[in-house]
């Protein structure tokens, strides 16, 4: 990131050409489809409302002597890496719109590498404040397909599920090349949301280590059978949310959690956490995401999910547990 020149010239006009903004995005959790969807198969994702990473841009006069815009981006008060330095810059480039000096100040609850797209969350926050800033309409569809691009810069060919995912704020249906398709959620009897838990393990892992893990899995004759396994449990899971059937959607999240264990990417701590999960009456657990650490997913019964969260954080003691409701 570029320091300000103490001598700067002002250049006037800055501050009422943009918007002060703030924007959020969201974390997100796989259901089905973690590494099987980079080979083509269907996933089928979900946004984390509770987990938020928030900004507030604010344009300012700072310029270099030679007239470039003064980035500065701090996130929970500190500089960010500078991995992350080009990203404003990149983001200003993939919306079309002219750079300006501007100030980006954010805080994130979205835990860092445990799986839960904390990279979209930050594409996608920068993308909509910038968009915003300068009164640009995006749809969801555009916002996702820049924060792909934009999330390039993280993981050199992302599938575009993440972001696509943080973009809409609903649960997807996602297949690589294709447009993602939203899933209409059908309320569970007696009106009632339905109820998620993600356990974090506490343990960070790379997620392109945890990808060259699993590839061998997914190649040859076996490979194929399993990646249209997974595509199949993608079209349960998807008709279980659209017909309220919490039993459809736990049986194909528990055979995508031991296709994932025979991957080789879940640890021994994770499979705990899995037992613990299911000792408390959650109706599945599974691993989310890239596996090797990061957060467990479990679906909890409609009627006695808050009394399953209570019996979660007693089991598991130090481990994070965050309730998530989706209607």
């Amino acid at each position: 990131m570029n320091s300000p020149d103490v001598d700067a010239p002002v250049y006037p006009g800055t501050m009422t050409q943009h918007r002060s903004v703030n924007a959020s995005a969201c974390a997100k959790a796989i259901l089905v489809g973690e590494h099987a969807v980079v080979y083509g198969a269907r996933a089928v994702a979900m946004p984390v409302p509770t987990l938020q990473m928030t900004v507030r841009l604010t344009p300012t006069t700072r310029r270099h002597k030679n007239g470039d815009p003064i980035f500065r981006v701090l996130l929970g008060g500190r500089s960010v890496s500078p991995h992350v330095d080009g990203l404003v810059e990149e983001a200003f480039r993939l919306l079309g719109i002219e750079p300006f000096p501007l100030d980006i100040e954010g805080n994130s609850t979205v835990m860092i590498g445990a799986g839960l797209g904390s990279s979209a969350s930050l594409c996608i926050v920068i993308l909509k404040a910038l968009a915003e800033s300068v009164q640009l309409p995006l749809a969801r569809y555009e916002l996702a397909s820049f924060g792909t691009q934009l999330e390039r810069r993280f993981h050199g060919n992302p599938s575009g599920l993440d972001t696509a995912v943080v973009a809409m704020g609903h649960v997807v249906s996602f297949a690589k090349g294709a447009m993602p398709l939203e899933v209409p959620l059908q309320r569970l009897p007696d009106d009632l949301p339905w109820r998620f838990a993600l356990l974090d393990s506490g343990v960070r892992s790379s997620t392109m280590t945890m990808i060259q893990v699993a590839t061998p899995y997914f190649h040859g004759s076996a490979g194929e059978r399993r990646i249209a396994n997974f595509d199949q449990l993608a079209a349960e899971v998807i008709y279980g949310l659209t017909h309220g059937s919490t039993m459809e959607v736990a049986e194909a999240m528990t055979a995508a959690g031991a296709y994932l264990d025979e991957a080789g990417v879940v640890t021994d701590h994770l499979r705990d956490i899995i037992a613990a999960a299911k000792s408390v009456g959650c109706l599945a657990a599974k691993t989310t995401g890239a596996g090797g650490g990061g957060c467990v997913l479990a679906l909890l019964s409609a009627e006695h999910g808050a009394a399953q969260v209570i019996a979660l954080n007693e089991h598991l003691g130090g481990t994070r547990v965050c309730a998530v409701e989706l209607i």
